[in-house]
């Protein structure tokens, strides 16, 4: 038996292991017939009160981060999906999305892609997808890695990358 999804959520962030958990998080949602899908971004606190925290400088942070969901959004729309929601919050990753936006939504599973953090920097900043397992009440999948196909090109991501870039 399958569970059945109603309420899906994905956090993104540009990298590629983010996009594969979006791939994954559509194809859930097209086989759970009326899925709403969330796709959400969260703006580390933590970098909002550093050098960020100049009006001029999180201003345009933010509609990086607004116009990378956006694209998922019309990514997914493309696919097929009629109830797709971007999210953009600013807070700590691992509270918003695993409390904040799950309680708010109603999700009943969140997909998101592993950090890749070692040794001290994960000591010090621990994982949001870790994070999420620990506190999430709901259903969690975690995208590893190792399972992004090797022919897996994160177009999103790439994109969004290279305009950052220029």
């Amino acid at each position: 038996m399958e569970n059945k999804y109603s309420k899906i959520l994905v956090a993104v962030d540009g990298s590629k292991q983010a996009e594969w958990a979006f791939k994954n998080a559509v194809a859930i949602a097209k086989r759970n017939e009326d899925a709403e899908l969330y796709i959400a971004s969260v703006i580390d606190a933590t970098i909002a009160t550093s050098g960020l925290s100049d009006p001029y400088i999180f201003n345009s942070f933010y509609k990086r981060t607004k116009e990378l969901v956006d694209s998922y959004v019309e990514s997914a729309k493309k696919d097929g999906l009629t109830k797709v929601f971007g999210i953009v919050e600013q807070g700590i990753p691992k509270i918003v999305l695993s409390e904040d936006i799950v309680d708010e939504k109603g999700i009943d599973l969140v997909v998101c892609g592993s950090s890749g953090l070692t040794g001290f920097k994960r000591m010090l900043m621990g994982s949001v997808s870790e994070g999420i397992v620990r506190y999430a009440k709901s259903d969690v999948i975690i995208i590893k890695q190792r399972s992004i196909p090797d022919d897996f090109e994160a177009t999103i991501a790439k994109k969004f990358q290279e305009e950052q870039n220029n």
